[in-house]
């Protein structure tokens, strides 16, 4: 080692041990914290409404709570095509969250003749703001609302 290099060294490992500390302090204040609270606060809710708010905000917890709260359990759910919003259209995801209810999707050239063939008296169609078409839906159920064109139609 040569006279004069420990002086260096041991100021960019101190600027090092400083920056990670500095980035420690900032991850745990701005992420870390704030999910543990998320976490904690959601311990005491059902495991559905866990993965929802977790996977997907508490906002799609709460429509799925509502979606729940209107469609019996042995109801027939339909959801709108796949491509047009993946985590209230994907069957599979919404399983987990619907069990044990009976999930279909529009086809995405089907939408209108899906609507209409969706008049079944337990049969209950997922509402978003531009599915399904309202004046085709609105013949055989009746719209509840739960926010931002959001909502169900359920049987009349």
């Amino acid at each position: 080692m040569r006279i004069g290099a420990w002086p260096t060294t041991a100021l960019r490992l101190l600027a090092v041990g400083f920056a990670l500390i500095v980035q420690g302090v900032t991850l745990t204040r701005s992420y870390i914290l704030p999910t543990l609270e998320q976490v904690w606060d959601l311990r005491k809710s059902p495991p559905w409404y866990r993965a929802a708010a977790l996977e997907n905000g508490v906002e799609f917890a709460g429509y799925i709570s509502f979606l729940r709260a209107q469609v019996p359990e042995d109801g027939r759910v339909v959801l709108p095509p796949w491509q047009w919003q993946e985590t209230v259209a994907h069957v599979g995801f919404m399983q987990y969250f619907l069990f044990p209810r009976e999930l279909h999707n529009c086809g995405l050239d089907e939408v209108p003749a899906c609507t209409l063939r969706a008049s079944g008296r337990n049969t209950f169609i997922v509402a978003l703001p531009d599915f399904p078409p309202r004046e085709l839906a609105e013949q055989a159920k009746r719209f509840i609302s739960y926010q931002d064109g959001m909502g169900v139609f359920v049987p009349k």
